[in-house]
């Protein structure tokens, strides 16, 4: 089975890694690339394994994780580490491609551990793991991208921006909106009628966007064909968001702005993830400039998401089994002023980005 403490570990972990990152970032002091891996490499890559392997069961209607479900997050961990350390202490580039391998090994084992899980099940699949397997396929190419590196030096440019693209919004993209569809609804106590044929098809069309906006916005397309593909991207996957999005306001309206519980803050990260969309397609205009969008991806997404996401499931993992009073109450001091946290997370990343 996954460690017990692991999954509230790496929750209360990423949530100082990220804090960290956004101060790295808003401050500008040292290099981008190490707080960007801070929060995403050593942060979010390992609790996003994590939390898969602790929902996959769910998911598939199994029995709990064994012991394979948790080596990838320790992977990932691993791999984290090294490029943060490669990037803090300016070691051997070698080291780097060996994180990307850790990586990429962690990303292919949980893939196929999930897919074997999904073939033992009875009946139909829950389309929350075909996000999952689409998120890690993007994170398998980001990956790839930066294992490449050394055999295509003549690209390291193009390979780096398709490793950003398709990490933030492949890998942590995918992830977050194929989880947020299933929780923000178990966060409220009332079922979404539309939700199984949403994601049933959507999942193809936000994983196909996500593959556009990486290769046209990595320019390792043709310069003529390049921007056009990574805006057909991006409006293809803003559309999805907002669909989500329109879908939620149509069947909970005021529940979702409450000031104390998680699902505000859930849906100020899905706002935030279409105000960056946004400023995405502003940018390939050149009306916006492209790196302050990192932060705004911390701040306006990442924070009200793993925030509002771990004040509503760390008494469960921390406590597993029958909810009873201990876990209404942790969960209720958890989310206080979750809802102001979430927005205010939200209105800063955005002044972060424009600014």
């Amino acid at each position: 089975m996954i460690p017990p403490r692991l999954l509230p570990l790496l929750a209360m972990t990423t949530l100082l890694l990220l804090l960290m990152a956004a101060a790295l970032l808003v401050a500008s002091h040292g290099a981008p690339a190490l707080a960007a891996h801070i929060a995403f490499a050593l942060g979010v890559m390992p609790l996003i394994f994590a939390a898969m392997a602790y929902f996959v069961p769910v998911l598939t209607r199994g029995p709990a994780a064994a012991t394979a479900a948790w080596l990838p997050p320790l992977l990932a961990l691993c791999a984290g580490g090294l490029v943060v350390a490669v990037l803090a202490m300016n070691l051997l580039a070698e080291i780097a491609g060996l994180a990307a391998l850790l990586g990429l090994c962690g990303a292919l084992g949980l893939a196929a551990w999930a897919m074997v899980r999904a073939s033992r099940m009875v009946g139909r699949r829950h389309s929350g793991l075909d996000w999952y397997l689409a998120a890690l396929a993007m994170l398998a190419l980001a990956l790839g991208a930066i294992a490449l590196l050394p055999w295509l030096p003549h690209l390291r440019a193009e390979l780096r921006l398709f490793h950003l693209h398709a990490n933030l919004l492949g890998f942590v993209g995918l992830t977050a909106l194929g989880t947020l569809q299933v929780l923000l609804p178990t966060c409220i106590g009332k079922p979404d009628p539309g939700l199984a044929v949403r994601m049933r098809s959507d999942v193809w069309w936000a994983g196909g966007a996500a593959l556009l906006i990486a290769a046209g916005a990595s320019s390792l397309l043709p310069a003529a064909v390049a921007k056009p593909v990574a805006f057909v991207g991006g409006l293809l996957y803003l559309a999805i968001v907002l669909r989500v999005l329109g879908a939620w306001i149509m069947n909970y309206r005021g529940a979702l702005l409450s000031l104390h519980r998680a699902e505000s803050s859930l849906l100020a990260a899905t706002a935030g993830l279409g105000s960056l969309l946004v400023s995405g397609l502003l940018h390939g205009f050149g009306a916006m400039a492209g790196r302050p969008a990192i932060a705004g991806f911390v701040v306006a997404f990442l924070l009200p998401l793993v925030s509002g996401a771990v004040s509503q499931l760390l008494p469960v993992w921390l406590r597993p089994g029958p909810q009873g009073q201990w876990h209404a109450t942790l969960r209720a001091r958890l989310c206080r002023w979750s809802g102001l946290r979430g927005w205010i997370f939200l209105f800063a990343g955005v002044l972060l980005t424009v600014g």
